[in-house]
């Protein structure tokens, strides 16, 4: 028999989307099979601590994060570059004598690259995109430029940063206005979960929406609102030969699909699969893989697009490459309907790790003949 292999899961990180991974983590968690995986959950504080969470024995290994000090064991801990590599040189090499890290880590310090990073020094195959696409994906301005030359089609867009609006703020406004035009959505350019968003119906409260998202990010973008919006999502998982899931649509109660719809008041519906001309389906599911790899994802992502409502029009609003795993999010449902089972899907993220993570060591590091 096999020796099942160890899997450290990753959730929490110094984030505003802290919580929603708590939520998503314990999915991980308790779907990956406890007969080919052991499963270390990896708990990291919105201080920046790391520690080994105790589990309980009901259903698996299970995230506890509010356990006593007691009960964990301090793994990694900001400071200056001494004490990392103290801590680096005395624990890091046991605490992580595991085959795969699963990162379920939203937002900044977890879905950016920062954590894909630092698995690629430790030499541990790790689920999901590497460090280009994970930084990428990240920036809305960035991500939506490199789609826009790939020939994807995305809504008018213009990124500016906290220097240039604190400079002159009626020049950027005047900008916006040409560029984007209102009704527009103003958004922190590096965060997900809806974080940070504010739609914007005429310039008077544009300065109120920025200000807004700059709390959360140092950069911006301002989008064009699309008209009577239909929100769909596309699941992609693989690496080199990547497939696209089913497409589902989220049927809103609101004007969009804020933080307190997604996570507090649930007032949303699924269409799983959603209604589609066989035309239109084909296209997103394309655009889902063009997209998919013109920002240089591998193992898993979901594509979010926006469908013009008068016209038809599909554009790709944004990829997320550690998508949510919330009893309320679309990832795995779009899997199901799909006919790949969660503790299958799962199973297939850990295997994309390890292959990428071959791929990436038959490199050469050196220049000796």
């Amino acid at each position: 028999m096999s020796r099942k292999k160890t899997v450290a899961v990753l959730f929490g990180g110094i984030s505003v989307e802290h919580e929603v991974s708590l939520v998503s983590s314990r999915f991980v968690i308790e779907n990956l099979d406890s007969s080919r995986f052991d499963v270390l959950p990896v708990f990291i504080s919105k201080e920046g601590r790391w520690r080994r969470v105790s589990t309980d024995g009901r259903t698996g290994a299970q995230p506890r994060p509010q356990v006593p000090d007691s009960e964990i064991v301090p793994m990694l801990s900001g400071g200056s570059p001494g004490r990392f590599a103290e801590i680096a040189g005395e624990r890091l090499g046991d605490v992580f004598s595991v085959d795969v890290i699963f990162p379920v880590l939203h937002g900044t310090f977890g879905e950016d690259g920062t954590v894909q990073g630092l698995a690629d020094l430790m030499g541990v195959p790790c689920v999901g995109a590497d460090v280009l696409g994970s930084s990428l994906c990240m920036d809305k301005t960035v991500s939506k430029m490199i789609l826009r030359q790939s020939g994807v089609p995305v809504v008018d867009f213009l990124g500016f940063d906290r220097a240039e609006w604190e400079r002159d703020s009626a020049r950027v406004l005047s900008d916006v206005e040409d560029a984007v035009g209102f009704p527009c959505f103003v958004k922190s350019a590096n965060l997900g979960s809806s974080v940070g968003v504010s739609r914007v119906d005429s310039r008077k409260d544009f300065a109120g929406a920025v200000e807004s998202a700059l709390g959360f990010s140092e950069r911006v973008v301002a989008e064009r609102a699309v008209p009577s919006p239909r929100e769909i999502e596309v699941s992609v998982i693989g690496n080199r030969d990547p497939r696209a899931s089913v497409p589902g649509e989220l049927l809103l109660g609101g004007d969009f699909y804020d933080y307190d719809t997604k996570y507090r008041t649930g007032f949303c519906e699924f269409a799983i699969p959603c209604e589609l001309d066989r035309r239109t389906r084909r296209r997103i599911e394309d655009l889902a893989l063009a997209s998919y790899s013109a920002l240089r994802c591998s193992g898993m992502a979901r594509v979010d697009f926006l469908v013009d409502g008068n016209t038809g029009s599909v554009f790709v609003s944004e990829i997320n490459t550690i998508p949510g795993f919330t009893p309320a999010s679309m990832y795995p449902k779009l899997w199901e309907a799909s006919g790949l089972g969660v503790g299958e899907m799962l199973e297939t993220l850990v295997s994309l790790a390890e292959e990428e993570h071959r791929t990436k060591s038959r490199l050469r590091t050196d220049f000796s003949e």
